[in-house]
């Protein structure tokens, strides 16, 4: 039986590189077997180091599965929600300009987020449903762009038709997560430009107020 170590968390560039050939090599096997079917001598092979050189860095698959969660979520907190220059106006018009050019850069940019590889992500959304730890990973995820999205919606709150700011920045994200499952997926015929449109005017419709229009 193995002795479980801490795992050390490279800092110098050769360190840093090894780590994300086994997060690589990780999410290829993931994808291609599933999680129960890798194990970390496999992951080691495809990264071509060996076996104790992963343990260096992970102490389980588990763990580099976990890292892949929070990348994914990652992407979407820096490369989305941190990325949007809030800017509120005086004239109310200006805002709900604003604010339609917000939803469109969020809708449009969660989707590119989670553009992974699809079977990747089935594995992903599948191992919440069947392990604690990983759910408890995926919820510890989510709360950070949930309280991103409190933040926008705080700024702008004026604007805004809801009064429970957190309980519609979770459905936002929720919603998000399932029409991104049904794109990505092909679960309707809709083209994928149709569905963005009606997206992101149903959460215009439903995050602001109508008489900002004018």
């Amino acid at each position: 039986m193995r002795t479980v170590l801490k795992a050390r968390i490279p800092v110098q560039q050769r360190g840093i590189k090894t780590k994300e050939k086994i997060i690589s090599a990780a999410m290829v096997l993931f994808a291609e077997k599933g999680y129960y079917k890798t194990n970390a001598m496999e992951i080691a092979a495809k990264a071509d180091i060996a076996t104790g050189t992963f343990y260096s860095y992970f102490n389980n698959k588990k763990e580099v599965f976990r890292e892949i969660i929070i990348r994914v979520f990652k992407n979407i907190a820096e490369s989305v929600l941190l990325k949007i220059e809030l800017q509120t106006h005086n004239n109310h018009a200006e805002n709900y300009k604003e604010l339609r050019n917000i939803i469109h850069f969020i809708v449009n940019n969660i989707l590119q987020a989670y553009r992974i590889n699809n079977r990747l992500l089935k594995e992903i959304l599948a191992m919440v449903l069947l392990d604690h730890e990983i759910e408890k990973i995926l919820i510890k995820e989510e709360k950070k762009v949930i309280n991103l999205l409190v933040v926008l919606f705080q700024t702008y709150k004026d604007s805004m038709r809801i009064s429970d700011l957190e309980a519609a920045a979770v459905l936002l994200l929720k919603f998000m997560e399932e029409m991104v499952y049904i794109i990505k997926f092909g679960s309707t015929d809709i083209k994928e430009k149709r569905l963005l449109k009606e997206i992101e005017d149903l959460m215009c419709r439903y995050l602001l107020i109508d008489s900002l229009k004018s």
